[in-house]
């Protein structure tokens, strides 16, 4: 791989996604498409011929599976370029990061995300911890995160999130009767996190509300809530007018 240029593989059977790569391509004086694809099948002889750098790869396309194709050709001993999966799915993204994917972007993204992604292929070291990211950016509301479990990535439904708790720069992900530590602050994640289902109700504090069962005054204008896992979370005066627009 040249430090100063990159070749890039494009892959996707929509036509205006593929005109959105090149425009954002075009920009970029350090990258250079050397193959276009439509199908997993021109995705393998691609891979071949072209022998890019990165490849920037749909994953749902006509032909050949995109995952076995770069699976047969890591088995094989041939070399694979870095790869970005780019989709209008979230569902994929624990395949991909097994598969050691250098990033997963969800349409419709930015251009500024892509040449985030494109950095992360030219400094992979500084970027490596990027991976644990809770969210990285699996579409504006997530059904799904990706947690770090120990030195895999695991996939949780956002519905089965009790609460998440501020641990410096860190966030605590509750879930399934676990928790997860994930490198995203506590407001990366309320931005995140569809408000309709979650409440930032104290500083360190995140709640599903769906999850709680009771609020329980304790003086002074304070108050706690109760989920229904018996996690007490307290209130903080501030956000005490939050308990308002709850259903309980």
């Amino acid at each position: 791989m040249s430090p100063d240029r990159l070749r890039l593989l494009i892959a996707d059977d929509e036509p205006l996604a593929r005109t959105l790569i090149r425009q954002y391509a075009a920009g970029n004086r350090r990258l250079e498409i050397v193959q276009e694809c439509t199908t997993g099948d021109e995705v393998r002889d691609a891979l071949a011929r072209a022998q890019p750098d990165v490849a920037l790869l749909d994953i749902r396309m006509p032909g050949a599976n995109v995952f076995e194709v770069l699976a047969d050709r890591a088995a094989s001993g041939s070399l694979l370029p870095a790869v970005i999966f780019a989709t209008a799915f979230d569902t994929y993204a624990v395949r991909a990061f097994e598969l050691h994917a250098v990033d997963y972007l969800v349409k419709p993204y930015t251009q500024e995300r892509f040449e985030s992604a494109l950095e992360r292929v030219r400094r992979p070291a500084q970027h490596s911890a990027g991976l644990a990211d809770v969210l990285r950016d699996l579409g504006p509301k997530p059904g799904r995160l990706l947690v770090p479990d120990g030195r895999r990535m695991v996939s949780i439904a956002v519905s089965e999130i009790l609460w998440i708790q501020a641990e410096g720069d860190y966030a605590r992900v509750h879930a399934r009767g676990r928790s997860y530590l994930v490198s995203r602050s506590l407001k990366d994640l309320e931005v995140r996190l569809d408000p309709t289902q979650f409440k930032r109700l104290h500083r360190s504090a995140i709640v599903q509300t769906t999850r709680i069962v009771e609020v329980v005054p304790e003086g002074n204008a304070r108050h706690r809530v109760v989920l229904d896992d018996g996690t007490s979370v307290i209130v903080s005066r501030l956000r005490a007018p939050e308990l308002k627009s709850l259903r309980l």
